[in-house]
């Protein structure tokens, strides 16, 4: 197994990192959530390269290190829920259509997850709330007109 050597820093490069150092833990005082980045993103006129900023804050045990427990979960905690009978779930979908010469015409889908039929739709050339609740409106109106 080979074991790398680090070299140590001349004292010339010492006295040259010195006021960027003070500079660093300044920051630091004031944002000690702040990475090497945001603080070499924030240096005030002063010359410093990222790798020298990362380098100073690595030995003087600057850095943030990232928390596992307050990662964000990327997957669903609960299973989706799966429909046993038809209008017992709807979902709801948008796609957008470009048509040349013309522009972007949306097209808003309440879909029935049992019988994955379409109940209801609406088609416009803008994507806001009331477009959803047209087509949703259209869907109820549709999906239930024998229950009147």
């Amino acid at each position: 197994m080979a074991r790398f050597m680090t070299q140590k820093r001349s004292q010339s490069q010492n006295s040259l990192d010195a006021p960027i150092l003070v500079r660093i833990c300044a920051i630091k005082s004031d944002h000690p959530l702040w990475g090497y980045r945001r603080i070499w993103a924030y240096r005030d006129n002063q010359v410093i390269g990222k790798n020298r900023g990362y380098r100073l804050m690595k030995e003087h045990v600057l850095l943030v290190y990232k928390n596992q427990r307050l990662k964000a979960k990327r997957y669903s905690t609960r299973p989706k829920p799966r429909a046993v009978l038809p209008n017992q779930y709807w979902g709801t979908n948008m796609t957008k259509v470009k048509i040349y010469g013309w522009g972007w015409v949306y097209v808003h889908i309440v879909l029935d997850w049992y019988t994955k039929e379409i109940i209801g739709h609406y088609t416009s050339l803008s994507s806001n709330a009331g477009d959803w609740l047209e087509a949703l409106h259209i869907a109820v109106n549709r999906g239930f007109r024998h229950k009147r």
